[in-house]
């Protein structure tokens, strides 16, 4: 097995440039925009929508067949576009026109949704894991459109513990052993939202999970206002014979190195094991950039 620490470096420019701008990476709020929102049942998002209306999205709610004849008819007029995956199977060619158009597209995803997945990482799609918050939604929309997205994967957003819990989930099944990589992302994503996103220490976590207060304090904490709109984002490319994983925080970063193998005082230890297992379920060659901000894993195909 090999792990490496190294400096940023581009990476995925698709995926860095975006993280590395404040508006995007740090969440605030949107600009009013005009967005479709492409659902077969609305009325089964009908909070939601009021929730975005509320923040300045004005939400236009149409069928997969609307949708489809007004992108013919040359009618778009929406800085955005949400389509819920469950539309997909009927309006074949959907997906690809509304890519096309280069505004911002976010795919709404159940965890069953594994050929509509594939097809929205080979598009370039931004991706988010249904029951869909709000503040995913907003995440989501502030990464740019068009040119500026590569068509080489998906990115999704990530906040909180049932968020890392269905996302990985989702993605694990692109691998052939989706098991393996649901567990090692799984861990890999806490460590971002815990860790990087909410600042845990790695003795604080000691303290909580002693006392059995760890997944608590780490609601209580994503509560606070100073977090609703700090995400983590998962990157997702799939290659012919490889799927490769970058996740990226918005900590102060750490030193992986004491944490790339199980030791005897580690293995004992209900903490900090995490990366350990991570390379040895499923991603081996771990890759380690901006100060630990950032990790990479790659499975094989």
């Amino acid at each position: 097995m090999r792990a490496s620490s190294r400096p940023w470096r581009p990476l995925r420019q698709g995926f860095e440039s975006p993280m590395n701008d404040p508006r995007i990476s740090r969440g605030g709020a949107l600009a009013e925009r005009r967005l479709w929102w492409v659902e077969a049942d609305a009325a089964a998002s009908a909070g939601l929508l009021r929730e975005l209306a509320a923040g300045g999205l004005a939400c236009a709610v149409l069928s997969g067949e609307e949708a489809l004849a007004s992108l013919r008819a040359g009618r778009l007029g929406v800085e955005g576009v949400v389509v819920d995956a469950a539309v997909l199977p009927r309006c074949p060619g959907l997906l690809l026109a509304l890519r096309a158009t280069g505004v911002p597209l976010v795919l709404l995803l159940e965890v069953e949704d594994l050929a509509v997945l594939a097809e929205g990482v080979g598009l370039g799609v931004t991706g988010v894991v249904k029951p869909a918050s709000p503040q995913a939604l907003r995440a989501a929309l502030r990464l740019p459109g068009g040119e500026a997205v590569t068509p080489e994967g998906g990115t999704f957003p990530f906040r909180t513990l049932s968020e890392v819990a269905s996302l990985s989930l989702l993605v694990a099944g692109l691998c052939p052993d989706p098991a393996a990589v649901q567990i090692a992302l799984s861990e890999l994503m806490i460590n971002a939202v815990e860790h990087g996103n909410l600042g845990l220490g790695f003795n604080q976590k000691r303290e909580l999970m002693a006392a059995g207060e760890w997944r608590n304090e780490v609601e209580r904490l994503l509560l606070l206002p100073r977090n609703a709109d700090r995400f983590a984002w998962l990157r997702v490319e799939c290659r012919p014979r490889e799927v490769r994983f970058l996740i990226r925080d918005l900590g102060a970063g750490f030193d992986p190195a004491p944490y790339l193998d199980l030791n005897a005082e580690l293995s004992v230890e209900p903490y900090g094991r995490g990366i350990a297992i991570a390379r040895m379920l499923a991603f081996p060659e771990l890759v380690f950039l901006d100060g630990g901000r950032c990790v990479e894993g790659v499975s094989r195909r």
